[in-house]
């Protein structure tokens, strides 16, 4: 009896274990993160550069998915001030000048999706996420090439009142 509850949990520790490190090998998206500091009508320019993880390939969204490909790409920033404010100020953030093996060719392939914690900053940091998916190119030349390519664009932060 005491030999079979050992061998059970066994079976479940290797078991769990395998899931474990298979979940944390098949991530299906690449996050980088940074902080920034911007002053009060400053606009902040930041060369971004989304590429998948060593091993993994970036794929359009909505195909079927297998073992080593990705369907985004997440960016992270915290962004503040480097002086706290009288009042809040607006935060914009856009992406521009967006690139696929530095060629704009295919720029229109890719989204740059860019969410806020906040919509103002002051004397909080505020999350800034940038989501860098591909669009179902027509034909498979254009799949080609742009498949492990690096995507380049401009951040641009403004902090305004």
């Amino acid at each position: 009896m005491f030999k079979k509850i050992i061998a059970a949990i066994a079976v479940a520790l290797v078991l769990s274990g395998t899931a474990l490190a298979f979940s944390y090998w098949d991530n299906l998206s690449q996050t980088q993160n940074e902080t920034l500091t911007i002053g009060e009508g400053v606009t902040l320019e930041v060369a971004a550069v989304a590429i998948a993880p060593v091993g993994k390939v970036l794929v359009p969204a909505g195909v079927v998915l297998k073992t080593n490909d990705v369907e985004s790409i997440t960016l992270t920033y915290n962004v503040a001030l480097d002086t706290a404010a009288l009042a809040d100020l607006n935060l914009a953030v856009a992406a521009s000048n967006i690139l696929i093996g530095g060629l704009a060719d295919n720029a229109g392939l890719v989204t740059v999706g860019v969410s806020q914690a906040a919509a103002t900053v002051n004397d909080a940091n505020v999350l800034v996420t940038v989501t860098v998916t591909l669009a179902q190119p027509a034909d498979v030349g254009v799949y080609d090439d742009i498949i492990n390519q690096a995507i380049t664009f401009t951040l641009t932060f403004t902090a305004t009142q």
